[in-house]
C-alpha cells in the first residue's frame, strides 16, 4: 500500500483518468454539449485552515473568498453562470453565526453575478470545515481544451497578479471578482483560457501536462499587483485573473502584451531581460506533492 502524499496531483489524476470520462479528463471544468449548447460544471472544495483562516477573516468573507474562486473555472470556458451546489461539513463546536456569514458571503456574490444557489447538503465532521462548491454555467461555443494548446503560441494575463499573496501575507480579507465577462471574450475570441487559482506556474504546468508544451516567461513582462513581488505573481496563486493561450494575433487583439510563448519541450521556465534564467522557490500550490 503507498500513501498519496508525494504523488502529485498529476499522478493521482493519471491513476483517476480510467474512471472519468475522456472529455472531461483534461481541464477543471467538464464540458458538456447539449441541445442548445455547452454546459460548464465544475467542483472545488475548500478545507477551514488550508483555504481559509476564521482566526483573521470573518465567515462571510470566506464564503465570498470560497465562490469567487470556484467560479475561475467557468471564468476559464467562458461560461455564464446558472447555479451552484453548496455542501458543508462542520465541526458541532462551530457557532450558527458562522454558518450564516458563509453563506450571507457566497450569496451576496451570487446574486452580483446573477445565478442562486439552488441546494446542496450538510454533515457534521471532527476535523476542520469543509466546503464544496458546485458550480455550473451555459456558453453558446465549445471552448477549447488545454490539451488543444500548441507550441508557438503566446501567452497573456487578464491582469496584474500578486495582490492576494499579499492580502494573504497582511492577514486582510480579499474579496476577488471572478472575471466572467473577460472570460466570455477572451472564448469568443478563440483564446484557452485557464484560472490562476493555484498560481501561474502551476497553471502552465497544467497546460504542459495536458497539450504536452511548456513555456518560457518573461519576468519583466509580467504584470505585478502594487505590494506584491514577482515571485508572488508567478506562484501565489488565488486570483481571480486569467491566464490566456494563443496566437499571438489574437492574444494583441485581446488587448494583451505576451508575456511568455509556449515551447515544444514541457520545461516551464522564467527568463530576465538578457535571456538569464530566474530562479523561482516554488511554483504554485499542489496539495499532494
Amino acid at each position: 500500500m503507498s500513501e498519496v502524499e508525494g504523488v502529485g496531483e498529476f499522478g493521482l489524476l493519471e491513476r483517476i483518468k480510467p474512471y472519468l470520462a475522456a472529455r472531461s479528463a483534461d481541464d477543471d471544468a467538464a464540458v458538456l454539449p447539449d441541445a442548445n449548447g455547452f454546459a460548464v460544471v465544475s467542483c472545488d472544495m475548500f478545507v477551514e485552515g488550508v483555504h481559509f483562516d476564521l482566526a483573521w477573516m470573518s465567515a462571510a468573507d470566506a464564503g465570498w473568498k470560497s465562490l469567487a474562486l470556484a467560479l475561475g473555472d467557468l471564468a476559464a470556458k467562458g461560461a455564464v453562470p446558472s447555479w451552484a451546489l453548496v455542501s458543508l461539513a462542520m465541526p458541532s463546536r462551530w457557532t450558527v453565526e458562522k454558518l450564516d456569514g458563509l453563506y450571507q458571503g457566497m450569496s451576496e456574490l451570487a446574486r452580483q453575478c446573477k445565478f442562486e444557489i439552488v441546494g446542496g447538503d450538510m454533515s457534521a465532521i471532527e476535523g476542520p470545515a469543509v466546503l464544496s462548491i458546485t458550480v455550473a454555467g451555459r456558453t453558446d461555443t465549445r471552448p477549447l481544451r488545454r490539451s488543444q494548446a500548441r507550441a508557438g503560441w503566446s501567452v497573456a494575463v487578464s491582469g496584474p497578479l500578486g495582490a492576494p499573496a499579499v492580502a494573504l501575507r497582511e492577514r486582510h480579507p480579499l474579496r476577488l471578482a471572478p472575471r466572467l465577462d473577460e472570460g466570455l471574450r477572451l472564448n469568443q475570441l478563440g483564446l484557452c483560457c485557464g484560472d490562476i487559482s493555484d498560481g501561474l506556474l502551476r497553471e502552465m504546468e497544467k497546460f504542459a501536462f495536458m497539450a504536452h508544451s511548456g513555456c518560457t516567461l518573461h519576468a519583466a513582462e509580467v504584470p505585478v499587483a502594487a505590494g506584491a513581488t514577482l515571485e508572488d505573481a508567478l506562484a501565489g496563486g488565488e486570483e481571480a485573473e486569467l491566464v490566456c493561450v494563443g496566437p499571438e494575433h489574437l492574444i494583441r487583439r485581446a488587448g494583451f502584451h505576451p508575456i511568455g510563448v509556449l515551447t515544444v519541450d514541457q520545461a516551464i521556465s522564467v527568463v530576465g531581460s538578457s535571456g538569464e534564467v530566474v530562479r523561482v522557490t516554488r511554483t504554485g500550490y499542489d496539495h499532494f506533492a
